[in-house]
């Protein structure tokens, strides 16, 4: 007797599937102290909360006549640049988390399919980005692109 397995019909993600899937490794990695019991909202707020606290902390030294105040001018530029991409990174999630507007999003992100292929492509070979140790700088640069498309939700 011979059996024949059968292939399961392999699933073609969709543009969807993939910005979701790029969102929540996004969302994780900002997180990595993440735990199980909590939602990874729950994280990503706290980690939003830390980068709204060194804002305000660095806001009020500086000073561009000295060297500590353009330190603090530069803190204070990057955690409201960080500030305001995890935002928009948790805006993008909430928005994506609502799996019967799937339609919508498809039809929303048709102008950047090519984009988000070309961003989940790489992604999905995220092991040749650890073996290299570029896994940091990968996961901002995705960030950086990221963000933007997310942006035309409001």
């Amino acid at each position: 007797m011979f059996f024949q397995l059968k292939e399961a019909p392999k699933k073609t993600l969709d543009t969807y599937d993939k910005i979701s899937e790029l969102v929540c490794a996004i969302l994780y990695f900002e997180c990595p102290d993440h735990r199980a019991n909590h939602h990874i909202l729950y994280s990503a707020n706290s980690k939003l909360e830390s980068y709204r606290e060194a804002r305000d902390f660095y806001r009020p030294f500086d000073d561009p006549s000295t060297t500590l105040g353009q330190f603090s001018r530069e803190a204070y530029q990057l955690a409201n640049q960080k500030y305001n991409q995890l935002y928009t990174i948790i805006r993008g999630y909430m928005y994506l988390s609502d799996d019967t507007q799937r339609e919508h999003f498809n039809h929303h992100f048709r102008f950047s399919k090519e984009k988000i292929d070309t961003f989940h492509a790489l992604f999905s070979n995220k092991d040749i980005h650890k073996q290299l140790q570029l896994e940091t700088s990968f996961y901002e640069h995705l960030k950086n692109d990221v963000a933007p498309l997310l942006t035309q939700f409001e």
